[in-house]
């Protein structure tokens, strides 16, 4: 394991010396060769990189720490999953007691490009500058299988609308993808860290959309690019015309299922993502029974999830 204060790195040419930003990148057995490419395209866009194993199985740990070593970067294993969030507020601990004013939140599975933190930082300066409450910035997500763009959730007269992102500069939204956004410690003192009661699946959303509550803004900027797999693996079926849905396992159904209930509940949540998620929980349920195997797994992880949604702690966030 290396020691974040001493194992630092080169710091890079392009990075702002008024910010010192370190990215947080969290692991749970990865495809090493993915994530040697994030360490390779990460490493001289940021001062250093804290890595946080979630319970990795032992040889995988292994491997990751000699991996680690060879960019550079400072690994903590932590000794079982305690989930996405509890891991994500970790390394941000660690980040910031070794000084880091910005943190970079990166999965596994994500690489940067070139010149992302750069773009993004420089984004965020001009932002604040023009008179914004920058919550945090995000690059436009790359799917890797696809090749396609995510769009940025807005709500625009009363509905949830999925846009494509500017062409140029950024576009306000409503949240933020975690992997590739770039969040000024600072603003983390005043919303809070991530909520490690959610576990995975919409811990960004809830982030977002309570930093949002305190007049935060969050943006997407067009000239930065991460690339990033969006779910586990792709269903294609026949449904009124030929549709694919990317879907994960059915444990994370459970924890997609609780937790977006947890958000319809939850008092800093706009009237339009209550309905947009309401209707959208229906139809996953109905289209995963149907077309996504095993199906009886899935049906009873996506009700056992809006059971515990009712039934289970829902904030352990410190205020």
């Amino acid at each position: 394991m290396s020691d974040l204060h001493t194992r630092s790195g080169t710091r890079a040419d392009n990075v702002d010396e008024a910010r010192r930003i370190f990215a947080v990148v969290v692991t749970f057995d990865p495809d090493l060769t993915i994530f040697d490419s994030l360490l390779s395209a990460t490493r001289e866009q940021v001062e250093r990189i804290v890595v946080i194993d979630n319970g990795s199985q032992r040889e995988c740990a292994e491997q990751l720490a000699r991996c680690c070593e060879q960019r550079a970067a400072a690994l903590h294993l932590l000794p079982n999953n305690l989930g996405i969030a509890a891991a994500q507020n970790k390394g941000i601990t660690l980040a910031r007691q070794a000084g880091a004013t910005d943190v970079l939140l990166l999965d596994h599975d994500s690489i940067p490009d070139a010149a992302m933190v750069t773009v993004l930082s420089e984004c965020a300066k001009a932002l604040r500058r023009s008179g914004h409450k920058v919550g945090a910035v995000g690059p436009v997500i790359v799917d890797r299988h696809a090749g396609t763009h995510a769009p940025v959730p807005q709500i625009v007269s009363g509905a949830v609308r999925f846009i494509d992102p500017a062409p140029a500069g950024p576009t306000r939204c409503e949240y933020l993808i975690a992997s590739g956004t770039l969040i000024e410690t600072s603003v983390l003192d005043l919303v809070g860290p991530m909520n490690d009661a959610y576990f995975v699946d919409q811990v960004d959303v809830e982030w977002c959309l309570r930093a949002g509550a305190d007049g935060f803004e969050m943006f997407c900027v067009s000239e930065a690019h991460l690339q990033h797999a969006i779910g586990d693996d792709v269903v294609s079926f026949w449904l009124f015309g030929a549709r694919r849905l990317p879907v994960h396992s059915p444990k994370r159904d459970y924890f997609y299922f609780r937790n977006t209930v947890r958000l319809i509940r939850e008092k800093f949540t706009a009237p339009p993502f209550r309905r947009f998620w309401a209707r959208r929980l229906v139809r996953l349920l109905v289209v995963q029974t149907l077309f996504a195997p095993p199906r009886l797994k899935r049906l009873h992880a996506m009700v056992t999830g809006v059971l515990s949604a009712f039934t289970e702690p829902r904030d352990s966030v410190d205020r």
